[in-house]
């Protein structure tokens, strides 16, 4: 028979029986032979009945003698009845614990066992969880179906501040906030007897009367028949959670030095505000800030001063505001402010000046007193009626109006003129795109001595090759460029192209001097001498006196200390130093003085009309003269006729230039052009005139 041995007569009758229990079985006679083994008991050990059908099965169950002798020992006593544990070994060789309850039959000694790993196993795994149950930080509790609680564990008491017996028979109700309307309740329950579970979160009171919001999961947990038996649910404190989240999010929306409202927060505003002035039919101010004098500030006090200046600066600006208007900081010294609800017609006339003057007041720091201002850009919405990031990026350009036009000042967005921004600012993009494109050319106006005919030097003039407009002068483009970074990029273009024209003019023979005109925000950088220094340095063949710097006499009168620093150092390193447009800007003597002049360029707007007008021969007569005492030679610009030529040249003016005595013109006709000087029409006319008299 299958899973057994041959058994007695007397024990026949039982076997086929006790082989089909669904324990592990096993019979013996009293001589230790085996007479059952059922399958329970091969599947927990391993051996079959074949293994122990021989002689000495014991030897196989129980390898180690005493053990051995032990059970031979209850074998044959009487009577064998009782329970004992032992720990026969497996197939495998591993010692496997049991319970055994010895049955005697007769002629038999009937064996049941129990698997004491797999009991060690559950009472392991159920005092494991008794251990999660008490130790876990989340709440647990489960009622009947009635909804009486019958377990609550300790993190329950923990939460709610509730006694275990306090809860026990009562319903989850005591728990309850009364936050929740009737609908919630009612909303929650219906998923539960539809889908057997809910989540989400609610608010319950705690024992002392605290009101905390808390994570729930309840399941309805049912039979067989599908009916509910208990309900579980778990919940856990969240108010933790919730405060760290509402940190977060005030990190997330306010800046993190002045605590007001930072980008993120004011994009939310900003359409909020706009959305409310459609609705109330008022208008939104958007204020667009930025602090003038903040850098030297910092340079001078250091970022930590920097810092506190901008937290004063805050605190005032908030005082100003209404509760419903916003005061935003978009980083460095970048703010925001949102004027809402403003009627009809207001254009913040009687608001500005005061932010503009909360401002300017002195901040005293620990380090001294610091004095900065706000240059302010604003838009009206629905006035300019686009979208809330051009409405920004208007009050931003208004702002840069308001720096151009001398700072501690606001200006209001002007469409037409913001055109006109954009247009320069597309031109400006096309110049630089000339650069990289190599269409600038550099032509060549020649300069004479008038007194005896020589060529005493080359103006380089700028030109633009345009692609579809075809050869543009300066007055076409460049005063597009002026207090951009391209107007310092552009003039370093030039002044290296100069010096490599000299230096290919001396391999050809020809030592000439050539002038180029630097740009006032160029010439005022603080590493301009550094950068002539390196490009002389690049060109060692050329001799600096061969390179003439002209500096227009307005720029030098607006920054006098700045460019008779720069001018100096300039001059130290042999270049020549001319001054512009001499006469337009009022000169002084005590200003022609403190520059490290060579010459001075009369402009051609004082000498066009000289033999017409006396007004402006007088002029000029007195600005020779001025230029006489301070020991300076002058050229005049725009000489056009042997006439003028001739006068200017009584008047004391020995140099000039100008289309009557050359146009400008490309590097490479010059050296025809300077064979040809001596049969120009001027100079053969000039001549004349002072040889007949």
């Amino acid at each position: 028979m299958d899973g057994r041995t041959p058994s007695s007569p007397d024990f026949a009758p039982f076997a086929e029986q006790l082989a089909g229990l669904s324990l592990p079985v096993c019979a013996f006679d009293h001589q230790g032979r085996c007479l059952l083994w059922n399958r329970e008991i091969t599947r927990w050990l391993g051996w079959n009945a074949g293994q122990l059908a021989g002689p000495s099965p014991l030897a196989l169950l129980f390898p180690d003698p005493a053990a051995r002798r032990a059970v031979k020992k209850v074998l044959g006593r009487r009577p064998a009845a009782g329970f004992h544990q032992w720990s026969p070994r497996d197939s495998q060789g591993r010692s496997c614990p049991g319970l055994w309850t010895l049955l005697e039959l007769p002629g038999v000694r009937l064996f049941i066992g129990q698997d004491l790993r797999r009991r060690q196993l559950v009472e392991t795994q159920l005092g494991l969880a008794a251990r999660i149950l008490d130790n876990i930080d989340v709440g647990i509790l489960i009622t009947d179906a009635r909804r009486r609680i019958l377990l609550a564990n300790p993190a329950v008491c923990r939460i709610t501040g509730y006694e275990a017996a306090e809860l026990l028979g009562r319903t989850p109700a005591l728990l309850a906030s009364g936050r929740h309307p009737d609908s919630f309740y009612r909303e929650m329950w219906r998923s539960l007897e539809q889908q057997r579970r809910w989540r989400g979160e609610v608010w319950n009171r705690r024992k002392g009367g605290d009101i905390y919001p808390q994570l729930l999961a309840i399941s309805a947990l049912c039979d067989e028949q599908g009916r509910v038996g208990h309900y579980l649910a778990l919940f856990s404190d969240i108010s933790q959670l919730r405060a760290e989240n509402a940190e977060l999010e005030h990190i997330a929306q306010y800046d993190a030095l002045t605590g007001i409202p930072n980008r993120r927060l004011l994009a939310d505003r900003l359409v909020q505000a706009m959305a409310r002035t459609h609705r109330h039919g008022t208008r939104l101010a958007v204020c667009y800030l930025d602090l003038d004098g903040f850098k030297q500030v910092n340079d001078q006090y250091g970022h930590p001063a920097g810092d506190r200046l901008l937290i004063e600066i805050s605190r005032r600006l908030k005082q100003i505001l209404r509760p419903y208007d916003t005061l935003a900081r978009l980083g460095g010294d970048e703010f925001v402010l949102l004027f809402a609800d403003l009627p009809p017609g207001d254009d913040l006339a009687s608001v500005m000046p005061r932010v503009l003057a909360t401002v300017a007041e002195p901040v005293r720091l620990d380090e001294g007193q610091a004095r900065v201002s706000a240059s302010i850009g604003v838009t009206f919405y629905p006035d300019d009626e686009v979208e809330a990031d051009l409405l920004l990026q208007h009050a931003d350009q208004a702002m840069y109006l308001a720096k151009q036009g001398g700072k501690n000042r606001y200006r209001c967005y002007d469409s037409a003129q913001q055109q006109h921004q954009h247009a320069r600012q597309l031109q400006l993009q096309q110049l630089e795109q000339a650069l990289l494109l190599h269409q600038f050319r550099l032509y060549y106006q020649p300069k004479v001595d008038l007194h005896n005919g020589d060529l005493v030097g080359l103006e380089a003039l700028l030109r633009w090759q345009h692609p579809q407009q075809g050869l543009l002068v300066p007055g076409a483009f460049l005063s597009q460029l002026n207090g951009t970074r391209f107007e310092s990029q552009l003039g370093r273009w030039v002044l290296e192209q100069v010096l490599h024209q000299l230096d290919l003019w001396q391999h050809q023979g020809l030592v000439l001097e050539v002038s180029l005109n630097i740009g006032a925000d160029h010439l005022l950088q603080a590493d301009f001498a550094d950068q002539l220094e390196q490009a002389l340095a690049r060109h060692p063949a050329v001799a600096p006196g061969r390179l003439e710097l002209e500096v227009q006499e307005v720029a030098a009168l607006h920054h006098p200390q700045q460019a008779a620093l720069v001018l100096e150092r300039c001059h130290r390193l042999g270049v020549r130093i001319a001054l512009d447009d001499f006469g337009t800007g009022l000169s002084a003597l005590s200003f022609l003085r403190s520059l490290p002049l060579d010459l001075l360029k009369l402009d051609h707007s004082l000498i066009s009309d000289m033999l017409t007008n006396s007004d402006d021969l007088s002029l000029v007569s007195s600005m020779l003269h001025l230029a006489h005492s301070v020991h300076r030679p002058v050229l005049a610009e725009g000489v056009e006729s042997p006439e003028l030529a001739a006068l200017l040249l009584r008047l004391g003016c020995r140099f000039a230039q100008g289309y009557g005595i050359a146009e400008p013109m490309p590097a490479e006709r010059i050296p025809d052009w300077i064979r040809g000087w001596q049969g120009n029409a001027l100079w053969v006319d000039l001549k004349d005139r002072f040889a007949g008299g």
